[in-house]
């Protein structure tokens, strides 16, 4: 069992459980899918008694929701949500932002904020497993998560791409964006074939700007 400092409220150390295993949840849930992982793993992962998952979820469906939660509450700092967009649109609008850089600002946005948090490899991963073999959580993520993330997506590219432009051509450049931002979840591979010895800020923002440059000239201009 953690240690946790003097001082220490009852209620801030179970926040700080609860946390906890929340985090070592996500992490289990998408190594192994939500049949793979027991109760008994998870609190010996988290260092807690078997009970206190049950204390503070329910059981482990209680987890998993919560941790698909925790998903959705990330989401926007991966990918900016339609009230971002709009008003970077307003911007394009009234001449302070060209087509160019609207759109750029769009896929960097995704780019820093899937490299910039290690997290996001474990919420993309069990966002992938939810997709092959949806749960009974699938409906909320559906809800909160891919349906604000597409309609945030869908509004921006309107902007950037001809009047004319379907809704099945705007879907599909935009559903080739997400693919190659997603290559990049994992960018050991990647760095490890370049010869990186680590992705340090550096070689985040030249990643980044290498890739902005094609994406924007991909999507429109």
């Amino acid at each position: 069992m953690t240690v946790h400092p003097k001082g220490k409220t009852n209620k801030a150390r179970g926040e700080e459980t609860r946390e906890k295993l929340i985090e070592v949840g996500l992490r289990l849930f998408a190594m192994n899918g939500f049949n793979g992982v027991s109760m008994r793993s998870l609190a010996s992962e988290a260092e807690v008694n078997l009970a206190t998952v049950g204390y503070h979820f329910g059981g482990k469906l209680g987890l998993y929701e919560a941790v698909i939660k925790e998903i959705i509450r990330f989401r926007e700092e991966v990918m900016p949500g339609e009230d971002a967009v709009r008003e970077k649109i307003a911007e394009f609008d009234a001449g302070k932002l060209n087509r160019e850089a609207l759109a750029e600002w769009f896929f960097r946005s995704q780019m820093e904020g899937i490299l910039s948090d290690p997290t996001t490899l474990w919420g993309l991963m069990l966002i992938n497993r939810e997709m092959a073999d949806p749960s009974e959580s699938y409906q909320l993520l559906d809800d909160e998560f891919f349906t604000p993330a597409i309609d945030a997506m869908v509004l921006l590219l309107r902007a950037v791409m001809p009047e004319n432009t379907s809704l099945t051509e705007i879907l599909a450049v935009g559903t080739s964006i997400v693919g190659i931002v997603l290559k990049f979840v994992n960018p050991k591979a990647f760095s490890d074939r370049v010869g990186w010895n680590e992705m340090t800020p550096e070689r985040i923002n030249e990643l980044t700007a290498i890739l902005s440059r094609r994406a924007v000239a991909f999507i429109c201009c």
